[in-house]
Formats: structure tokens, C-alpha cells, sequence
């Protein structure tokens, strides 16, 4: 069996089919600026990052205030949409100095999101609807 589907597989069997997939069917498609806050805004959202090798979760309130969770730590934060649709992320832990910023692709019923240095997170679940952010435990 080649190499790269032995990778596929193990990743389908370790992120779950929805994210798995996200990975193997490519970018999807990149949403425009009013898209990114239709679909980021109000959201609790739950994945996998290949590129940190962990699972995660995000909170994101009507108003921009979020609730990121990883198994090892939880940091309240905020998101603005940049004028050219970036998700732009920053955390209170260094005083919101640090921004990482994300395009943002809808591939299927998930989100994909990749910033700078090859950072990939893509999502398991997303629940609509959120008015606010509780903590809960990331494994």
C-alpha cells in the first residue's frame, strides 16, 4: 500500500472523518470578508491541528470575545475580521500583542483555517448559535 495512503488512513482514524477529509479534498472554498464574520461570529467550534498535533476548541462570542481551549490550557481572547477577511486571532496571556491571522475556507459542513508558516487547524464540529462561551474540558 503506498505511503501516502497509510498517512490518509491514520489521519481519518485520528481526526475523525469530517476532518479528515478537509485534508484530503483540499482548501475548499475561501470565504470573503462578510462571509468569515457570518460564519465565525456566535460559534462554538471543536478540532485538530496536524500542524500542533492537537485537538482544540473555540468559543467565539457574538461580539468577538473567545474562549480557546487546548488540552493544555484555556485563554480568553478576541477576533477581528481584517478589511481583506482574515480571521485574526489575539490571546490575553501576552496582552493581546501577538495576532495570528487565518484565511478562512468552508470545505463541506467544516471550516479550515490556514495562517502563516503552514499553520492548519480544521474543525470536527461547529455549533451556530452561541451567545456565550463557557469552559469545558479538551482532550
Amino acid at each position: 500500500m503506498p505511503r501516502k495512503v497509510l498517512v490518509i488512513a491514520a489521519l481519518a482514524l485520528a481526526l475523525g472523518a469530517p476532518a479528515a477529509g478537509q485534508l484530503v479534498k483540499g482548501k475548499g472554498v475561501a470565504l470573503k470578508p462578510k462571509e468569515v464574520e457570518a460564519a465565525l461570529f456566535g460559534i462554538d467550534m471543536q478540532g485538530y491541528s496536524p500542524t500542533l498535533n492537537m485537538s482544540w476548541r473555540e468559543c467565539i462570542e457574538p461580539g468577538g470575545v473567545t474562549l480557546y481551549e487546548t488540552p493544555d490550557r484555556t485563554m480568553k481572547g478576541r477576533l477581528v475580521i481584517s478589511p481583506d477577511g482574515l480571521a485574526c486571532f489575539s490571546y490575553a496571556d501576552d496582552e493581546y500583542s501577538t495576532v495570528s491571522c487565518y484565511v478562512t475556507y468552508r470545505s463541506g459542513d467544516g471550516l479550515r483555517f490556514e495562517g502563516d508558516y503552514g499553520s492548519l487547524f480544521v474543525t470536527t464540529k461547529v455549533i451556530t448559535g452561541v451567545k456565550s462561551c463557557e469552559r469545558q474540558l479538551v482532550g
